[in-house]
């Protein structure tokens, strides 16, 4: 006689992973995905080398006014430091999403570039984080250390040949391409292709949050401010590690460069 007991009911859905900080399980990236960590490093490489090919060419067209005038210092001008500054990273984001789009799913599947209103909130939030606990560490490190760390962008800016009188259109601009294009360029860079490419490669959750804010403050060739640096990185990681998106990263990163131009503009 066949049994009239109902049956069992089904084990209930896996919602996470131990030791995940995010509450999800490991992303699965497809086997035919062919960009990773190696792409990473080229988009580094086109990075710095336009940053050096740029500056060497702006340091020779200064040299010529100098033969013309022996009293002048050599000083990079002003029309230039949005160039030195904002086409390496421009040049280094066009190859991150051709070779996603060539290579992948494109750059919502495979570099988590999404957005949501939350993620104005959850940014903010991440903002304020970051801020208190990089001022902490930039007093420690000038409490002990005599160390005032700055951003090389604001001593570019502060040294330049036309701060003495005024802001000028350029210096506007380059602030302008700080605030709010240099944070979503990074934000794929280093929080999409970077840490995309590490989880590829079977790293943990969190051995990705602290790799990648090490090559982020490291890539930035400022060691005075290399603490603070890996700080936010850690700070904006976290946004991608709660949400599963780069929205709060962006949000968070174009609020953290715009307060620091603002504050540098109302120095000049």
């Amino acid at each position: 006689m066949a049994s009239s007991l109902p049956p069992p009911p089904p084990p209930p859905p896996r919602l996470g992973e131990p030791g995940r900080l995010s509450g999800r399980p490991a992303p699965r990236y497809p086997s035919w995905l062919r960009w990773g960590l190696g792409d990473f490093w080229i988009a580094t490489g086109i990075f710095l080398l336009t940053g050096v090919v740029l500056g060497a060419i702006a340091v020779l067209g200064d040299l010529g006014a100098l033969a013309t005038d022996s009293e002048r210092e050599i000083d990079v001008g002003t029309a230039w430091l949005p160039f030195l500054i904002v086409v390496p990273a421009l040049l280094q984001a066009c190859y991150v999403l051709w070779v996603v789009r060539r290579k992948g799913r494109g750059v919502s599947a495979d570099l988590a570039v999404r957005f949501k209103s939350v993620d104005l909130g959850i940014g903010a939030v991440l903002f304020a984080a970051g801020v208190t606990v990089a001022t902490a560490s930039a007093v420690a490190m000038e409490q002990l250390f005599g160390i005032n760390p700055s951003a090389a962008v604001a001593d570019l800016i502060e040294d330049s040949d036309s701060t003495a009188g005024g802001i000028s259109g350029w210096i506007l601009l380059l602030a302008v391409l700080v605030a709010l294009v240099i944070p979503v360029i990074e934000e794929i860079v280093y929080r999409g292709l970077l840490w995309s490419a590490l989880e590829k490669r079977g790293m943990g959750e969190t051995a990705v949050l602290i790799v990648s804010s090490l090559i982020f403050a490291a890539i930035h060739l400022e060691p005075a401010r290399f603490p603070i640096l890996f700080v936010l990185g850690v700070a904006l990681g976290y946004g991608r590690i709660r949400t599963g998106r780069l929205g709060p990263c962006v949000t968070a990163h174009i609020c953290l460069n715009s307060v620091g131009m603002i504050a540098l503009l109302a120095t000049l």
